[in-house]
């Protein structure tokens, strides 16, 4: 008996290989060797200099220290550009941090274990409702931080004054609405002057400041695309009304909850509008999307409905929550969209809401 507790304990005292990520650069993972990794996430996490904590997204439980430096040398080995490595007072700086994301570097952690023979050893850790507020967030943060830099103008896209812009907006009574541009910052709308951001406000009911012009088309395009094209940026392939929502069934029992009910509620932390379509992967056991839903109510604050309460095993009922509703339109067997193929069709990361690639959504709409 003291020798099966003796060997529990010497697997308890491991160290662990493990990846971590941080929404202050969800382009990158940090990859190395703790004895204790939650006294590491905390030792990182008392830096003030992100934005945003450190989070453990996966470990591998490692006979030795310095295990890590084998996996980094393979790395290295396949493409050394995925290393971050700078140049700072003439010296340079080889970090643990990789250009890749979270479920490939867990991908790599995986064949790891395979071929050891020793998949107990590796352990995908659970996001916390706090940790995937701030994953979406900072995605928000990212997709708009340009806006704000630098104020959009209508002579950024070669649009002149008197031309016609359109509102748009899935499942709003405004979709369609006509304006005409009355100088470089401005629109006219039944004989007022508007800025794009307050038009869809006043248009989205929105408590909240929106970016304009993601709200408006010029000759049928999205009016920051256009920007984007002509200074010459990189210009998303992400789809604006098309949504990839994660659902940890451990938390709230989506399998269950969509067999009783067609409405569910739905925090929101997102951008989301009416009509926007929404397919949710679940997580756990289910690793695949099977859900298509539909967001039928936006910017909701107060007076949840009780109907699903029996669905949450972590509920946190708050007087003031954003949430949404989202409406069923479509199930999926598990297995029909597993995670494995999700990658393969552009799906970046499960652990926080996202929009969906053009090449995603082909998959799923096959």
């Amino acid at each position: 008996m003291g020798e099966e507790n003796l060997g529990v304990q010497i697997m308890e005292n491991k160290g662990v290989i493990y990846i971590l990520t941080n929404p202050s650069f969800p382009e990158y993972v940090k990859i190395g060797y703790a004895d204790d990794v939650n006294k590491r996430l905390a030792q990182l996490n008392r830096s003030e200099c992100t934005p945003y904590a450190f989070r453990v997204y996966a470990t591998y439980e490692v006979d030795q220290r310095l295990d890590d430096l084998k996996l980094h040398k393979m790395i290295d080995n396949i493409n050394p550009n995925l290393r971050s490595i700078d140049n700072v007072g003439g010296k340079q700086r080889v970090r643990e941090f990789y250009a890749m994301s979270p479920e490939i570097a867990y991908g790599i952690f995986e064949t790891i274990a395979e071929l050891g023979n020793r998949k107990e050893r590796l352990k995908l850790w659970d996001v916390t409702d706090e940790e995937k507020q701030e994953i979406e967030l900072a995605q928000e943060i990212e997709e708009e931080h340009i806006e704000r830099l630098s104020p959009f103008t209508f002579s950024k896209c070669n649009i002149s004054v008197g031309s016609k812009i359109t509102f748009v907006c899935n499942g709003n009574i405004h979709t369609g609405t006509d304006c005409i541009v009355c100088d470089d910052k401005n629109i006219e709308y039944n004989g007022k002057k508007y800025s794009l951001s307050a038009l869809a406000s006043e248009f989205t009911n929105s408590k909240h400041g929106v970016a304009g012009p993601k709200y408006f088309k010029y000759n049928g395009e999205w009016l920051y695309k256009i920007r984007a094209k002509l200074e010459g940026r990189y210009v998303s392939s992400r789809i604006d009304d098309v949504w990839i929502f994660p659902c940890n069934p451990s938390k709230y029992d989506i399998v269950a909850a969509f067999d009783k009910l067609e409405v569910i509620e739905w925090s929101q932390t997102t951008n989301t509008a009416v009509g926007d379509t929404i397919y949710i992967y679940v997580a756990g056991d289910y690793k695949s999307i099977m859900f298509k839903c539909e967001s039928i109510a936006v910017d909701l604050h107060g007076n949840r409905s009780n109907e699903d309460d029996a669905f949450y095993n972590d509920k946190e009922k708050k007087i003031d929550v954003k949430y949404m509703k989202i409406k069923l339109l479509e199930k999926y067997p598990t297995g029909q969209f597993p995670l494995s193929e999700l990658r393969e069709k552009g799906l970046v990361s499960v652990q926080g809401r996202c929009k969906a690639t053009a090449q995603l959504v082909e998959y799923l709409n096959r």
